[in-house]
């Protein structure tokens, strides 16, 4: 089964700092990296390591940034047929801060990302007739994600939304979708609920397949239609990055699905993917490959 990615690409631009800074507050960097990111780019790229089959559509700059990301994917073997280039744009591009604990702030500027239009889906139409999974985010204009969910529900594919970064806009009604990724504060967003035990059911009125909640290193909570929750424990480990874990988590889970293992099988898979995610710098360098997945001693 393949998996096809419709998203972000975006020129990560990381500082690494003792503590976060509070408003107003000047504070030193011990160091910096400028990798690349995007949410729609980590997912398939987390995907492809994990052993799937991966399309990616998005859209960067009519800049060398462009250029240099679209090289990039070919290297990391994710063919770029369909990254377009948006003229008279720049490659998007994110500003994050770390902390020693791996917590962060970020600040992006979305740039060419807002041009990846109907359009660009309806040109793909040939690549999402032959793909089984769809993989989505809220990096690109809603007006898009929501043809994408239209498109791949009329040609029957298993549609994937983790509607990150949330928008004051996200309605789950809007974005039909089979399966729902939050995290613990989307959750709560959407929910109203705090408690993410109390939260999940609550989704049940939108007649999703399955709704996941992961909570850092805390359990991932999981709910289908008609089933009990269900919590699975991701492998403790030392965060140094949390950047990009939950694309590792949601780009893996996809791959997982896409190679029929079971839904709470394909939950503990991207679980142990998040958790090698964090012990390294950045978002996709960070990200395991399948024989580092599966030679995890948990």
């Amino acid at each position: 089964m393949s998996v096809i990615v419709i998203g972000s690409l975006i020129i990560d631009n990381t500082i690494y700092v003792q503590k976060l800074p509070e408003r107003g507050e000047t504070t030193f960097a011990k160091s910096s990296l400028i990798s690349y990111g995007g949410k729609g780019a980590n997912q398939a790229l987390a995907a492809h390591l994990a052993g799937g089959k991966v399309n990616l559509i998005g859209c960067v700059g009519s800049d060398s940034e462009g250029d240099r990301y679209k090289r990039h994917l070919e290297q990391m073997g994710i063919d770029s047929s369909f990254v377009t280039t948006g003229q008279n744009h720049e490659t998007g591009s994110a500003f994050i801060t770390v902390e020693d604990s791996g917590e962060n702030s970020i600040v992006v500027n979305s740039g060419a990302n807002q041009n990846l239009k109907r359009n660009h889906i309806e040109k793909s139409i040939n690549l999402i007739k032959t793909s089984e999974i769809m993989l989505l985010q809220q990096e690109v204009p809603k007006e898009t994600v929501q043809y994408a969910c239209e498109v791949g529900k009329k040609y029957g594919l298993k549609i994937i939304m983790n509607p990150s970064p949330l928008s004051p806009y996200f309605d789950v009604n809007n974005f039909p979708s089979d399966i729902l990724i939050l995290n613990e504060v989307e959750a709560e967003q959407l929910s109203g609920e705090k408690d993410p035990l109390k939260s999940i059911g609550i989704f049940d009125k939108f007649g999703l397949e399955s709704v996941i909640i992961t909570q850092g290193d805390g359990p991932i909570i999981f709910k289908n239609s008609s089933g009990p929750i269900k919590q699975f424990q991701p492998p403790k480990v030392q965060a140094i990055d949390t950047v990009g874990a939950g694309d590792t988590f949601a780009g893996t889970f996809a791959t997982a699905l896409s190679n029929k293992k079971s839904i709470s099988n394909s939950i503990r898979y991207a679980g142990i993917a998040a958790s090698i995610s964090v012990t390294k710098p950045g978002a996709q360098g960070a990200m395991p490959t399948k024989k580092e997945i599966e030679s995890f001693v948990i």
